[in-house]
């Protein structure tokens, strides 16, 4: 059903393409969608611009940039089931709260966590489903994305950051030689230093088409920071192994 808009009829056009056993002439294709002709070829055309269709003796079908954005998407949504095994594997190994994101640019988008009932009120409170860097700098996860912003520029970014806690790191010595070392050894914690009884560690886990971040949140009194970064780095080294063979079993 034509929605007049130009998305609307792009998706009908596409759809459209898509469901016909042979290319469909530019005719059938208007006959199928109902959208007026003039508006069905210029959309038809810039789709094949796009490599989105492919045009080819008086008939359209459907083009190679579909083929490769739906293997993107069946890698992306693959390595996502697979992370969240590994997350709620961690969480059952440690008690505490398990949860892995993706690097987005400045950003860090969250894919799954794993917790307790114990934890619903902070995870209610602290945890947005998109986070910017500025926001999470004195983060483990923070750590990382600064690390890793110096491993693709060679160098490593200066921050000011806010003191959170009497525990948060601000000398700009100390924050600047632990993103170096985060950005050798791809591990970075923090210890009360966002928030007050809580640590935090977390592992950079590159993928086929994104980088992720693993992450461990406990209370101090529940998780010693030493088995905790010891069960982190088994489950980030076994996501990193499956993840690198770049298939996924759904």
């Amino acid at each position: 059903m034509d929605d007049h808009t130009v998305i609307g009829r792009a998706m009908e056009i596409l759809g459209a393409v898509a469901s016909a056993p042979v290319p469909m002439s530019l005719s059938k294709l208007t006959e199928e969608t109902g959208i007026p002709k003039p508006t069905v070829r210029r959309i038809a055309n810039q789709l094949v611009a796009h490599g989105v269709l492919y045009h080819h003796l008086g008939g359209y079908r459907i083009g190679l940039r579909v083929t490769e954005l739906g293997g993107m998407a069946a890698r992306q949504l693959g390595s996502a089931e697979l992370a969240a095994s590994f997350v709620h594997e961690l969480h059952r190994r440690t008690g505490q709260i398990a949860w892995i994101g993706a690097v987005s640019d400045d950003c860090l988008v969250m894919l799954d966590t794993a917790f307790a009932r114990d934890h619903v009120r902070i995870m209610g409170t602290s945890w947005p489903p998109k986070m910017k860097l500025e926001t999470i700098a004195a983060t483990a996860a923070g750590q990382l994305m600064m690390a890793l912003r110096a491993n693709e520029t060679g160098e490593v970014p200066r921050w000011s950051l806010t003191r959170l806690t009497p525990y948060t790191v601000t000398s700009p010595q100390r924050h600047l030689d632990r993103l170096r070392s985060a950005a050798e050894t791809g591990e970075a914690v923090e210890w009360e230093e966002v928030r007050l009884g809580w640590w935090c560690g977390a592992a950079l886990v590159p993928g086929p088409t994104t980088t992720h971040i693993v992450g461990l949140t406990s209370n101090v009194h529940e998780l010693s920071a030493g088995r905790g970064l010891g069960q982190l780095r088994r489950i980030a080294d076994g996501l990193s192994r499956e993840l690198s063979k770049g298939s996924f079993s759904r």
